[in-house]
């Protein structure tokens, strides 16, 4: 084999020692104990997730849900997995025919949920193998584990923040790629993640999961991006102020526009009706402080520096090759996002701004406009990750990339210990057992 494709066995390297256990494990937990947080924050991951954050944080100001911006065809592929996941839901759902008084409800929806997640497994890695680019196409197992670890435990039949970690991780492991590019920044936060937490709420009220909060952060919820970004993009000509937000007629004209709004809509609906004081207190204080940006602060607070920074919440968390646990190889002081103003950095600033006096971003070329995150490079060859080198679009082989995508799925799944295979229980309904792939869809 040419020299140039591959490693020589005597290159005993540390990225080729590296790449051989992600060969054999895929992403694995690294959090172990309360001193590996510390690790966790040195991480090249943890820079990587608040500086995701930040940026999206500042593209994002003064951009509504339902404005115009740029939906790449990755991008609209990416939202069509959520379209099949919404499908299963409506498929998996507990109906009246299946309740059995010698069956607890809450065991027959939990084995409902157990089937969802079974058939999401299968709808994910299929997804992300017809979306994602065969020159990306090693990717696709790192990427397709932090996305089904997104929505929930089977086990523990609970949600909470370290699933939206992992949704984050997923995002942000998309751009570290290079399969979503700076273009997709404001989809991936406003109608992708949007995608999300819609699907996240409905499957957490049909298999009444518990909410696994963590005791850190202040805000009692068992999601908290929505809080973030529809503060940020409220921070840049707010046609309201944070003490307007629980008005009615804000409500009912801005809920469609704004994350935040929906937000406090949903918390009021789902409530008992009352008030916002009432219903979510914490909420309730920190939009009586004056302004969006100082709102921003104050969330950002709750999430960058208790949430992500709390053993409970990071001990769930995996990590592969994209979303790395290793030291960062460049540690810099972690800029905050300070919004109110214009997103403007100065040249050679790789956090994803444009040089002071460039023209917008949607009239540059795309490698002209850096990402909301750094871009990953690879210290090692795809051939020796068990890829070839990307060919001509004329040859062919036997060999697929299906096939081989295949084929390290299964090695993968075979060593890792964080792989838990679901098996429906024999009380269940066989109609419930059906599959998504075998029904066709």
């Amino acid at each position: 084999m040419d020299d140039k494709l591959a490693f020589k066995v005597t290159d005993a390297t540390v990225h080729i020692l590296r790449a051989s256990e992600l060969m054999q494990n895929g992403p694995v937990k690294q959090v172990h104990s309360i001193e590996d947080v510390n690790r966790w924050v040195r991480s090249q991951a943890y820079h990587d997730t608040v500086a995701y954050i930040s940026n999206t944080s500042r593209a994002i100001q003064g951009h509504r849900m339902t404005s115009d911006f740029p939906v790449s065809e990755q991008m609209r592929q990416l939202c069509e997995i959520f379209d099949g996941l919404e499908h299963l839901l409506t498929e998996h759902t507990p109906r009246i025919e299946d309740t059995s008084t010698s069956v607890p409800a809450a065991q027959i929806k939990g084995n409902f949920y157990g089937f969802w997640l079974r058939d999401m497994y299968q709808h994910v890695f299929r997804k992300l193998g017809e979306v994602i680019p065969a020159i990306h196409c090693r990717h696709i197992n790192e990427l397709g584990q932090y996305l089904r670890r997104s929505f929930g435990n089977a086990k523990s039949l609970d949600f909470g923040p370290a699933n939206e970690l992992m949704f984050l991780f997923f995002l942000c492991g998309l751009f570290r790629a290079g399969i979503l590019l700076a273009k997709d920044t404001l989809a991936a936060a406003l109608m992708l993640f949007d995608r999300y937490v819609h699907l996240v709420r409905r499957m957490v009220a049909i298999y009444a999961l518990q909410t696994a909060k963590d005791p850190v952060c202040s805000i009692d919820d068992f999601i908290f991006m929505p809080y973030l970004w529809g503060a940020a993009q409220l921070s840049l000509e707010a046609p309201f102020s944070p003490l307007q937000c629980e008005q009615a007629k804000v409500l009912e004209s801005q809920r469609q526009d704004y994350m935040i709004v929906e937000l406090v809509d949903f918390l009021l609906r789902t409530g008992g009706g009352g008030q916002l004081s009432q219903v979510a207190f914490q909420l309730w204080s920190i939009l009586s402080i004056p302004t969006w940006a100082q709102v921003y602060m104050g969330f950002e607070r709750n999430v960058v520096d208790n949430l992500l920074c709390s053993f409970h919440t990071v001990q769930h968390a995996i990590f592969g090759e994209l979303m790395s646990f290793e030291s960062a190889v460049s540690p810099i002081q972690l800029e905050r996002a300070r919004l109110g103003s214009l997103y403007i950095v100065q040249h050679g600033d790789n956090s994803g701004g444009l040089q002071e006096g460039q023209p917008p971003a949607n009239i540059l070329e795309d490698n002209d406009v850096p990402g909301p995150v750094s871009r990953y490079i690879s210290p090692y060859t795809e051939s020796f990750l068990g890829f070839q080198e990307p060919r001509a679009e004329d040859q062919s082989d036997d060999d697929s990339n299906d096939n081989r995508l295949w084929m390290l799925r299964q090695i993968v799944e075979n060593n890792d210990p964080n792989t838990a295979q679901f098996h429906p229980s024999s009380q269940m309904p066989n109609e419930s057992s059906t599959s998504f792939a075998n029904k066709g869809l």
